[in-house]
């Protein structure tokens, strides 16, 4: 067959059609990793309204109820403005379930050693029935950005004793 002859031959319809599938399946594949890809970036929203994230997993077993964490913040509203952070507080706080808003224990109970986590919740699951605090925007959600440096299994107990007792003055 001369050069000529195979310029002006009809392609075959079954090469045709197998390239066309072979483009669209691997858009397809493309588009689903994709979707699954970005699974990660969507927050799990727990029954209570809470928005949860996690951003980098941590290790070990969640912390509890008896447990104390130390955790590095930053409290924003819906329009970004900064709120509150362990950075203000001269860095990482000890936190334990009791001492923070329902949301923030809720929050709490999904986290790990070393993660890193962002959450958001209405503010009913701060403050409930009662208005904000002053600073807070009326009807914006609470997001936290939270890093957990260390948890204290069983610390819950003796920060709770720490602040039962009396402050004394230094004596000089």
């Amino acid at each position: 067959m001369s050069v000529a002859e195979a310029a002006h031959r009809p392609a075959g319809s079954g090469r045709t059609a197998a390239l066309w599938l072979a483009f669209v399946l691997i858009i397809a594949a493309g588009i689903g990793l994709a979707w699954i890809g970005a699974g990660a970036l969507r927050p799990i929203i727990t029954e209570s309204g809470l928005q949860f994230r996690t951003v980098k997993a941590g290790s070990g077993e969640p912390i509890t109820r008896a447990d104390a964490a130390l955790l590095d913040y930053i409290l924003t509203t819906d329009d970004g403005t900064v709120i509150d952070s362990s950075e203000s507080h001269n860095g990482p706080q000890p936190f334990t379930m009791d001492q923070v808003y329902p949301g923030f224990a809720e929050a709490m109970s999904k986290m790990q050693d070393g993660g890193e986590y962002r959450f958001t919740m209405p503010q009913r699951l701060a403050f409930g029935t009662n208005p904000p605090p002053p600073g807070f925007p009326k009807n914006s959600g609470l997001t936290f950005d939270v890093r957990v440096r260390k948890i204290a299994r069983g610390g819950a107990a003796m920060m709770q004793q720490m602040q039962a007792q009396p402050q004394q003055a230094p004596q000089q």
